[in-house]
């Protein structure tokens, strides 16, 4: 046999402590519990530290923020981010090839596209022979999908 001490048993804590110490704030830094021993009569004050408050569910950054691709470096661009120049280094126009597809298609008898493109001589002419009886009409719609519409100062409609 050894001459050690024998070491002190320490009660289990009731379950009125233990709720005690489940209802306590958050935001409390400790938690003093008066704990009765259910087999001595005297009281034991334990002091219980909550954990640190866990942070709230991690919330994923929002995304980037839409960012127009600038063309290849050395490429001059428009405000909106479209290039000034083609792919076969022929100089852009401003206006949008869009508009003026849509504008022909609707009111291309009366060349209203051609007046969105500046060309106002021959917008006066496509009114007075109602789009050459359709067939300038039609020649210019194609021209503007495929491309090949330039507008009043030489500039290709290639921007969408």
């Amino acid at each position: 046999m050894s001459d050690q001490e024998p070491t002190p048993t320490i009660p289990k804590p009731t379950a009125e402590a233990v709720e005690a110490v489940v209802e306590a704030p958050a935001a409390a830094e400790t938690v003093e519990a008066v704990v009765e021993a259910p087999a001595a009569a005297e009281t034991v004050e334990a002091v219980v530290e909550t954990p640190a408050a866990a942070p709230a569910a991690a919330i994923p950054p929002p995304p980037p923020a839409m960012v127009v691709p600038q063309a290849t470096a050395g490429v001059q661009v428009f405000p909106d981010g479209k290039p000034m120049f083609t792919a076969t280094g022929e100089p852009a126009s401003t206006k949008s090839r869009m508009v003026a597809a849509l504008l022909c298609f609707f009111l291309g008898g009366i060349g209203i596209h051609r007046f969105y493109v500046g060309k106002v001589g021959t917008g006066i002419l496509m009114i007075i022979t109602l789009g050459g009886l359709g067939v300038w009409v039609l020649i210019d719609f194609i021209m503007i999908l495929v491309g090949a519409f330039r507008d009043i100062d030489r500039k290709v409609l290639s921007n969408w």
